[in-house]
């Protein structure tokens, strides 16, 4: 009988290893997950820088349109309220003007194209009143980056920024419309200023027995204008001055030539040639009185004032009596009008410096005196008589004024 064979064994060489195996299909399980978690946790991630930055972005740029805005409409605000403001100051200046009686030399048709332009600007700016604009503080993030939030922030600002605009729209409009009147009424106003004008030069150049000091006005009259009609320096105000100032001169010219039918005239053009023949070129005025500084009768008298400004000028007042005294040929009738003369030396740059130097120290009668010795006249009415004789060093000096 053969040997029977051993019975196989549960942990014989023919079965599979019961541990390791089955461990390292968990393990490649569990790294696997891992990966997945950790790509989702990726995604997320960046998906929430990505809405971040976009957040930013948008605010930002809505923050941008309405600073954009803002500053539109600040400039816009600051235009029209600059518009309105100069429109009131001229209609309000030209109705000074407008409201006065066109003198003969002004023709009606410019006359009357300044009055409707002014008419003009004034309804264009009578319903108008002048605003103010103070920017929005608006943060440039909002709160939170939630989307919900960063929604309503950007379209907040962004309805801001297009109210202002269409605001900055209408006050361009509003300054477009003030500015054109107002060039109307500059155009008109000029053309006004410069017919009168043209009359003025005419009447300084025909009115030759007009005072000095009157058509000095008037030059000054028509010089200012030259700053612009419509300028706040000038304006209506202006345009009636220079009116006045050609009245004023057009009176001293019938006042100067009554003048002449005085049966004493013509010894008064000798007395004012002679002053004005030793006035080196000094623009010289003449008024006569019976009386001057309360002498008259039996007196010779005289004042003289005089004016730095307008390249220095004077007028010479003198009484009745020295007429005769000059028809007599009295030296010292001569005398006095010299000395009145000499006054009106020191509007002369070389002849200011003598008289204000120390050997006069401004003393205006000595002054006078000595200038009038020192042009012959060593008499009584040379100024000796009533201020006392200068020194001979003053003479000398005033006699370099010649």
């Amino acid at each position: 009988m053969s040997e029977a064979e051993p019975a196989p064994d549960a942990e014989g060489p023919h079965d599979a290893p019961p541990a390791p195996a089955p461990r390292r299909r968990r393990a490649a399980l569990w790294v696997t997950v891992t990966a997945f978690c950790v790509l989702a946790s990726g995604v997320g991630v960046g998906a929430g820088l990505g809405w971040q930055a976009l957040a930013v972005l948008s605010t930002t740029e809505a923050q941008e349109h309405v600073v954009a805005a803002s500053t539109a409409l600040s400039d816009a605000t600051d235009r029209r309220g600059a518009a309105l403001d100069k429109a009131r100051a001229s209609a309000s200046s030209m109705a000074t003007f407008v409201e006065h009686a066109r003198p003969d030399y002004l023709d009606e048709a410019t006359a009357k194209a300044l009055t409707d332009a002014q008419a003009r600007l004034t309804a264009a700016s009578a319903h108008l009143t002048n605003v103010t604009f103070d920017p929005p503080r608006v943060s440039e993030l909002s709160a939170d980056l939630l989307p919900w939030t960063v929604l309503a922030d950007v379209q907040r600002k962004e309805q801001l920024a297009r109210q202002e605009a269409a605001t900055a729209r209408t006050r361009a409009a509003d300054a477009k419309r003030l500015n054109a009147a107002e060039k109307s009424l500059e155009t008109s106003a000029t053309a006004v200023y410069t017919a009168l004008a043209a009359h003025g030069e005419q009447v300084l150049t025909a009115d030759t027995s007009a005072t000095f000091a009157s058509k000095l006005v008037l030059r000054h009259a028509i010089d200012d204008g030259t700053l612009g009609a419509t300028s706040s320096q000038f304006g209506g105000d202006g345009l009636l001055r220079l009116m006045s100032a050609v009245d004023d001169v057009n009176a001293a010219q019938t006042a100067g030539e009554a003048a002449k039918q005085d049966p004493a005239y013509p010894i008064r053009a000798q007395i004012e040639d002679y002053a004005r023949s030793i006035a080196h070129g000094v623009p010289l005025d003449f008024e006569w009185h019976k009386e001057v500084s309360g002498l008259g009768d039996g007196w010779y008298s005289g004042t003289t004032q005089y004016h730095d400004d307008d390249g220095g000028w004077a007028t010479i007042d003198l009484n009745f009596t020295l007429q005769d005294g000059w028809s007599d040929g009295d030296v010292d009738a001569r005398a006095l009008v010299t000395h009145e003369v000499g006054h009106a030396q020191v509007v002369r740059p070389e002849c200011k410096a003598l008289f204000d130097g120390p050997a006069f120290r401004d003393d205006d009668e000595m002054w006078a005196t000595a200038w009038a010795i020192a042009m012959g006249f060593d008499t009584g009415g040379s100024g000796i008589e009533a201020y006392g004789r200068p020194t001979d060093q003053q003479i000398a000096v005033a006699g370099q004024c010649r």
